[in-house]
């Protein structure tokens, strides 16, 4: 039987109480590189696995790779590299250091009180990182990674890149080439089956959108299937985690995942997409969210109590600005800057900018309390923070998200895989809004109609106001005339009129012509 048991408070109270270190690993399965000391491992230390999908915190402070050792208070003492030589001898001696109290002369252990980071601040990302970072990922090898595919999508798409779309093209086949045809799934790759087809589906639509080829969109359409038939719940109006006969968990950051690719599929006519898409927000907002604690990680399930995960907001605050794209529904562009308000209230780095990965709490084992920008979850949050800037129109956030990039950047390690997401926003940032106006009411055929025409493309800078076609001022005062409605206006950074159209067939030409006055 084995001896590890799932990341708790009952099991750190355990450590405590019997005066026991505690040997922490990522699991949901014990490495194999210690089942030959799980003597030893039982007789010295409570072991802890912290699940990626139930304790993503926690799992990220250990990483892959390797375990680490705690003292009873759930402090870093060591870390035990896997696989390694002589491993029962330097687990009976890192066990007994661990219990050994350290001298009153020796640093004490990493931990935070809730005040600052004691770091030096970073330049901003200028033009010249932003171009580092972006040569450095075209030079790597075609790989099946989520955050260098929307980098890839970013610099083909945005910077006209040939090397890029090289790479994505033979970075997509290599997705796509582990779909399993019989099954309709993908086979392999990070995070739970919700998670990974969510983070698919909307890279195939947005490659699809990018190329034009079919062969993308086919691959967007398998992955959103698997969400609609194999994941989603309908009376629960929300994505399981994983299919039957899994036990039924509604995870925040699958579903606003899934709520994004959805809106994506929507655009393009998927059946049951928009439907989905809708319902699975509403779950997060009336289901999962509270006003004073944050998102809970996860509905249903053991161990899913967690509350305020830096990826959880951040990722529901997207949906949300998604929502308010795809439909024009203002609420749900209030209740992502309520979410990323709650962000800077709660998770916003105070002196070196960035948002810290989770929301410390009492009872927290040091571990937990110790500081941590993570890169690529901040790429996300500041991503929304961009968007809501444009938005809102609320200049501080523009302040906010620039200060951010900086203390995020930072903390990468000049590392181009960590800062891919960040220079995908910093570059978004630098080179401006492109700016729509939908003259109609959203939710009337014609008015929708062209609204996901805007959609099936790609241009991840734009900026869509909805106008009350009542609205005669408005529609004045920015020269916005024609002899009907609903009509798209594509507008110049200053709100200068530079194309319309009234049908869809035309809202290329109108984006092309945006496109042309914002490069």
């Amino acid at each position: 039987m084995s001896s590890w048991v799932s990341w708790s408070a009952e099991a750190f109270a355990r450590a405590k109480a019997q005066g026991l270190p505690i040997l922490a690993a990522i699991g949901p399965l014990p490495p194999e590189q210690l089942k030959s000391s799980e003597g030893e491992i039982a007789r010295r230390f409570v072991a802890v696995l912290a699940d990626p999908e139930t304790r993503p915190d926690a799992a990220s402070r250990i990483g892959r790779g390797h375990a680490v050792v705690l003292d009873p208070d759930g402090a870093r003492r060591a870390v035990l590299p896997l696989p390694s030589l002589g491993l029962g001898e330097s687990l009976a001696r890192l066990a007994l250091e661990a219990v050994t109290p350290l001298r009153p002369d020796a640093p004490a252990p990493p931990a935070w009180t809730g005040a600052v980071r004691d770091t030096e601040l970073s330049a901003a990302p200028d033009g010249a990182k932003i171009d580092a970072v972006f040569a450095a990922l075209t030079a790597l090898p075609a790989e099946a990674d989520e955050a260098l595919v929307e980098a890839l999508l970013h610099a083909a798409g945005e910077r006209g890149d040939a090397a890029a779309l090289a790479l994505l093209t033979k970075t997509l086949e290599a997705r796509w080439a582990g779909w399993d045809a019989a099954g309709r799934r993908f086979l392999s790759g990070a995070g739970s089956p919700l998670v990974l087809h969510a983070r698919w589906a909307a890279l195939f639509w947005d490659a699809h959108a990018l190329t034009g080829e079919a062969r993308w969109r086919e691959a967007a359409a398998a992955a959103s299937d698997r969400l609609l038939r194999g994941l989603w719940d309908p009376a629960a109006g929300a994505f399981r985690r994983a299919g039957k006969p899994e036990a039924a968990v509604y995870p925040a950051d699958g579903n606003a995942l899934a709520a994004s690719a959805l809106l994506r599929a929507h655009a393009f006519g998927h059946p049951g997409a928009g439907d989905a898409a809708l319902k699975a927000l509403s779950f997060l907002q009336t289901r999962l969210y509270d006003p004073v604690l944050g998102l809970q990680h996860a509905a249903g399930g053991d161990g899913e109590s967690v509350v305020g995960l830096l990826g959880d907001a951040a990722a529901t605050a997207l949906a949300f600005t998604d929502g308010f794209l795809a439909t024009g529904m203002k609420a749900h562009r209030e209740f992502a800057d309520a979410m990323l308000r709650f962000l800077f209230q709660e998770l916003w780095e105070r002196e070196g900018g960035g948002f810290l990965d989770r929301v410390t709490r009492a009872g927290d084992p040091a571990i937990l309390r110790e500081p941590r920008v993570d890169p690529a979850l901040n790429a996300v949050a500041l991503e929304v923070c961009r968007r809501l800037h444009h938005l809102k129109g609320n200049h501080n956030y523009r302040r906010w998200l620039e200060w951010g990039l900086r203390g995020a950047w930072g903390g990468a390690l000049n590392e181009p895989r960590a800062l891919a997401g960040l220079a995908r926003v910093a570059d978004l940032h630098a080179r401006g809004r492109q700016d729509f106006e939908l003259v109609g009411r959203p939710g009337e055929g014609k008015a929708d109609a062209l609204l996901a025409a805007v959609h099936r493309l790609y241009l991840p800078r734009k900026v869509i106001s909805f106008v009350d076609p009542d609205d005669q001022d408005y529609i004045l005062a920015h020269r916005l005339q024609a002899d009907s409605y609903p009509r798209l206006f594509g507008c110049g950074p200053d709100l200068r009129r530079l194309a319309d159209a009234s049908v869809p067939a035309d809202v290329a030409a109108v984006a092309d012509a945006v496109k042309g006055e914002s490069r």
